[in-house]
């Protein structure tokens, strides 16, 4: 695990995320190899195939701790198409029923006064930016879909979150009428049931459009 540098953070926070809190990347080296993997909050990389069963004892900062220092050992990073990542990297099971991802989904303009929820595990989460906006690529979910999170947990399974840690911390969006957005169901993912409301924010938000993090119930 590659605790990145804020040069490449910042390269990857200008990129859409693959879900909420998590971007499945290839970073290519300085000797042209690449590696793939998955980055969270564009901060922490994992390759495809290390394990990542410490996200499930230590905290996410003592994680952070413990990463090796990335020395810019990447020369470009690039977020994966749908396409592009491969079904072993997003874990992802056989759905029960189709369910159309956000991604998949036509461009829509927001209604006057539509409020937006993001659950994160990251108080510092590096979607939201100085300015009280969402960068462009940005997941969140409906205000109405968050009522059935009462819990990180919770918002962890319903929203099939790659850090396992429950998402603990809750913003609030509240773009201005007509913002595009793409609306969709969370498909099941990295042993996460999924089914939530997710919708993605293509061009990102306007300036002091979202606050918080609230701070809910971990279970």
């Amino acid at each position: 695990m590659i605790r990145l540098t804020d040069t490449e953070t910042r390269i990857l926070k200008n990129q859409p995320e693959t879900g909420m809190g998590y971007q499945l990347v290839e970073g290519t080296q300085f000797d042209n190899k690449t590696k793939r993997g998955i980055a969270y909050n564009a901060e922490l990389f994992f390759e495809e195939n290390e394990s990542r069963s410490v996200l499930k004892t230590l905290s996410y900062p003592q994680v952070l701790r413990e990463a090796t220092r990335s020395t810019g050992q990447f020369k470009s990073l690039r977020v994966l198409s749908r396409s592009e990542a491969p079904i072993t990297l997003s874990e992802r099971k056989a759905a029960v029923a189709k369910a159309a991802p956000a991604k998949e989904a036509p461009i829509e303009k927001t209604k006057e006064n539509e409020v937006f929820k993001r659950f994160s595990a990251y108080k510092n989460d590096n979607r939201l930016q100085s300015d009280g906006s969402w960068s462009e690529g940005t997941y969140a979910t409906t205000e109405e879909d968050a009522k059935n999170v009462k819990t990180g947990k919770d918002a962890v399974a319903r929203y099939a979150l790659a850090n396992p840690e429950p998402a603990i911390y809750r913003f609030t969006g509240r773009p201005k009428k007509d913002t595009d957005i793409q609306r969709g169901i969370v498909e099941p993912a990295f042993n996460q049931p999924g089914g939530g409301v997710e919708v993605i924010f293509p061009n990102g938000t306007t300036a002091n459009t979202v606050t918080g993090p609230e701070e809910i119930p971990a279970e």
